[in-house]
């Protein structure tokens, strides 16, 4: 069961929710990804990711959290909100949704720079509260805007990819450099170049195919199991 929360009136949620105690909350960022992917890529990845993983573990779907903190991107093009706002947004969220009745409440990020904001959320008291960093569950490395995150697009809505834009990073991406400057606006553009991070002349919709169902099935199975 996936329920897109928005879609049912308030009679529909009081009979579902007495059979469905699990939620998932899919936060996303809105920061450039190079000329060929839509500016919402990370809040369209993590909504698509969020509504697989609620259809095997029968989970409410929230609407995304479509601003996440991106100061890095500066100053190519992003919206961001501080840490705190982040923070504060997601855990008021989860205080409304306990007090419904939800007890197991899945943060979905899709967004590297949302880490330090989601990592103390914490438990409710009678509540699970867990946060999931989806690309920690692929066997690929993620990068921005590269092979991974388009491959993610091509699969997921193909019409938002231009693929006749797409161009590899313009410098060798540098890991430990930028995680000693990560949170520092205009880090990113300093690290990669053009702000993409790998090569997305090398995506596909089929290796995006295989990365949503890998990607699904390992946070299916880490959420029933915990």
């Amino acid at each position: 069961m996936s329920i897109p929360v928005p879609a049912m009136n308030e009679y529909g949620f009081r009979h579902d929710i007495k059979k469905c105690k699990r939620a998932i909350i899919p936060v996303g960022s809105l920061e450039q990804h190079g000329a060929h992917l839509p500016v919402s890529t990370d809040a369209l990845i993590a909504e698509y990711l969020a509504h697989q993983v609620a259809a095997s573990v029968g989970a409410f779907v929230l609407p995304v959290i479509a601003y996440g903190v991106s100061f890095e991107h500066m100053p190519m093009f992003q919206v961001s909100v501080r840490k705190s706002t982040l923070s504060s947004l997601v855990r008021d969220a989860c205080a409304s949704l306990a007090g419904n009745g939800i007890k197991d409440i899945t943060i979905f990020n899709g967004h590297h720079g949302n880490i330090k904001a989601l990592q103390n959320i914490g438990r409710k008291k009678g509540v699970s509260v867990r946060v999931v960093h989806y690309w920690r569950f692929m066997e690929q490395e993620l990068g921005h805007a590269g092979d991974a995150e388009t491959s993610l697009i091509l699969a997921i809505a193909p019409e938002l990819v231009h693929m006749d834009r797409a161009k590899a990073g313009s410098k060798k991406p540098d890991r430990e450099a930028f995680a000693k400057i990560a949170d520092k606006p205009g880090s990113f553009v300093k690290i990669t170049g053009n702000g993409v991070w790998g090569d997305p002349r090398e995506a596909s919709a089929e290796k995006g195919r295989q990365l949503i169902q890998q990607i699904s099935a390992k946070i299916a199975k880490a959420v029933l199991e915990s």
